[in-house]
């Protein structure tokens, strides 16, 4: 145990990824962000605390730090003072579900540039309960950017995720419509955007977690599905590439952010045991879950995409303008979800998404005809010992592209 924990230690997310890194901030966000007071909702998750750090390596005047999650304040306190005794008055407890609360702290702050990282992100728990991903990533955006716009700030960026391109999940519907929200808050006096990435490598929750986890305590590492792929990033790429991104926000666009090649999870299981020195470990197979792909995608067929200035960023635009006045009938929703059968609630919020004929959510199935089960035990089985039987006898010493079958 404590030679696999040695070994695991020594595994960064950066290592992992086994490419170069996304370059570092440039001289012209330091420019924009040096002098500026910025408020981040969301402070005490992995890529919020990240972007406090961030915006503080950039001489930003001041920046505050919005969560609902105390422990996770105390920790970053921790990270920035060495202390946890809350004596900062930019260490804010709020929800963003609180909109009159949300308004009110903005307008004492009065915030230059608001980073929206608040968010519900775990795709399995929103299919359990879509209607907390309604509270918190639709109608929590809803209150973050109008209140900064209340409070005339310059600049709102939304932090959404690469689930919200062709939505098959409440996660995707959920950040599709916080997206679609902050575009119809553009020309209203604060340049507004959403920024979209995929999963982060090292944050919370995320698969290194359960993969360190797993491998420290000799326990077999979980897959999904032996072709499964996503693309990644580290903590640090994510961070930078959203502040990169708030200078280009216009008029409600989503801004895309290069991650590279998408990463067969297989291969990180690989590259994680060859760092570590340790054997390759056994794999099972767990079949996708209802809303999880195989392969995400950055764009879909109901949004144009544009380069921008910037390289490693991409502009998106819906093609079709959206459902007229969209908050209204969000918020009407809202109102009409306690007590109600949240598949049913969820089925009404993806009929406000832009269809082009891929968008096909589980939800708008009957609830008889929604797949619930995943595949076959026996054909789960098959697959992992196929795949386990080809990472034995592959050699170790070489990094291969992915899994290609045995």
């Amino acid at each position: 145990m404590t030679t696999v924990s040695q070994g695991a230690a020594s595994v960064s997310p950066a290592k992992l990824l086994n490419r170069p890194p996304i370059p570092a901030i440039d001289p012209s966000v330091l420019t924009f962000i040096a002098g500026k007071r910025i408020l981040v909702t969301g402070a005490g998750g992995s890529i919020g605390s990240e972007l406090v750090r961030q915006l503080l390596d950039c001489q930003a005047a001041e920046v505050f730090a919005l969560d609902h999650d105390e422990s996770a304040l105390h920790s970053l306190s921790l990270h920035l003072h060495g202390h946890g005794l809350f004596d900062d008055e930019r260490m804010i407890l709020a929800d963003v579900r609180d909109g009159l609360g949300l308004l009110r702290i903005f307008r004492l702050v009065r915030p230059h540039v608001v980073y929206h990282a608040a968010a519900h992100k775990h795709l399995p728990l929103l299919e359990r309960y879509p209607i907390e991903g309604l509270k918190t990533n639709v109608l929590g955006t809803k209150h973050a950017v109008a209140a900064a716009i209340e409070a005339d700030a310059g600049l709102f960026v939304n932090i959404s995720t690469d689930k919200a391109a062709r939505p098959t999940s409440a996660l995707g519907v959920t950040k599709r419509l916080a997206e679609m929200i902050v575009a119809e808050h553009a020309m209203r006096g604060t340049r507004v955007a959403s920024v979209r990435f995929g999963n982060v490598l090292g944050s919370r929750g995320s698969f290194m977690d359960s993969l360190t986890f797993q491998i420290a305590n000799d326990q077999p590492v979980t897959i999904t599905d032996p072709d499964v792929t996503r693309f990644f990033m580290t903590i640090p790429e994510a961070a930078g590439l959203v502040i990169q991104a708030s200078l280009l926000a216009d008029q409600g666009e989503t801004y895309v952010l290069d991650m590279g090649e998408p990463i067969r999870i297989v291969e990180l299981v690989r590259r994680y045991a060859i760092l570590a020195g340790i054997p390759l470990p056994e794999i099972r197979i767990t079949g996708l879950r209802v809303g999880e792909k195989l392969h995400e995608q950055l764009f879909d067929g109901a949004e144009l995409t544009s380069p921008t200035k910037n390289g490693r960023v991409w502009a998106v635009t819906a093609k079709q303008a959206p459902p007229k006045k969209l908050t209204e009938q969000i918020s009407k929703i809202a109102r009409r979800s306690e007590g109600r059968d949240s598949l049913k609630v969820l089925l009404e919020l993806s009929k406000l998404l832009p269809d082009d004929g891929t968008i096909r959510h589980p939800s708008r199935l009957a609830p008889e005809k929604r797949p619930i089960l995943p595949p076959s035990w026996r054909a789960l089985r098959r697959d992992e010992r196929e795949l386990n039987t080809f990472m034995e006898r592959t050699d170790p010493d070489q990094l291969v592209s992915g899994y290609q079958g045995p």
